[in-house]
């Protein structure tokens, strides 16, 4: 399944480990606080477990579940973070 993950952590260390776990489960980030890419189910369960470890009572994560429809839909207005091109799934670079 298809995933976009957008966060607000305050604390610098917990930010950036959960950054460092994303980048590990295969996510690709997009911008400063976001992430998106392909993860299976077991995956996901990871990827909960993660962010409710990196995550205190005044920080929030939205993991939002992409279907393949919406997926394609996706348009970047700009110049984006990372190479988005490289992402499975048909990202429209605008």
């Amino acid at each position: 399944m298809k995933v976009l993950v957008i966060y607000d952590i305050s604390n610098d260390n917990d930010r950036n480990r959960l950054a460092e776990d994303l980048k590990k489960l295969g996510l690709t980030r997009i911008q400063r606080s976001a992430f998106i890419g392909n993860i299976d189910g077991s995956r996901l369960k990871d990827l909960m477990k993660v962010c409710k470890l990196r995550t205190k009572d005044s920080d929030v994560v939205h993991i939002v579940q992409l279907c393949d429809y919406d997926w394609r839909k996706i348009s970047v207005i700009g110049k984006p973070w990372s190479d988005l091109n490289s992402l499975e799934g048909g990202v429209v670079l605008v």
